[in-house]
């Protein structure tokens, strides 16, 4: 029958290596996180989304505009002259966002207004 392999003599090494491990395991450890931050739900991403999508292509002229003046083409005008005070001047420049006044529908302006907030946000 072998022998059983005598401990007592590893106890203190194995005793010193876990010690180690443990400790360098709290030191890494400091405080409670989250691996990942809470996330909106599919159905308000995808909506979000695709309201951005929509203000983007307003904002570059890829969607179609009303040909027929809207009847709150000034209210639309007041709305679109704030907005355009949001972008940088370099941006400004460039683009005049009251020409558009009367020529496009409500879903159009708002998206037009969130794309505005969200990409331009200071």
């Amino acid at each position: 029958m072998p022998k059983a392999p005598n401990l007592n003599k590893h106890l203190p090494l194995l005793l010193g290596a876990f010690a180690l491990v443990a400790g360098a395991n709290v030191a890494l450890s400091s405080g409670t996180y989250t691996a990942r931050p809470p996330q909106p739900r599919a159905e308000e991403k995808s909506r979000d989304r695709a309201k951005y999508s929509l203000g983007q292509r307003v904002f570059d002229g890829k969607v179609k505009a009303e040909t027929a003046v809207q009847p709150d083409a000034e209210a639309q005008r007041a709305r679109l002259s704030e907005l355009q005070t949001r972008l940088p001047e370099r941006v400004g420049k460039k683009k005049e966002l009251s020409t558009l006044a009367g020529k496009l529908t409500p879903e159009q302006l708002d998206a037009l207004d969130y794309y505005v907030k969200e990409r331009y946000a200071k």
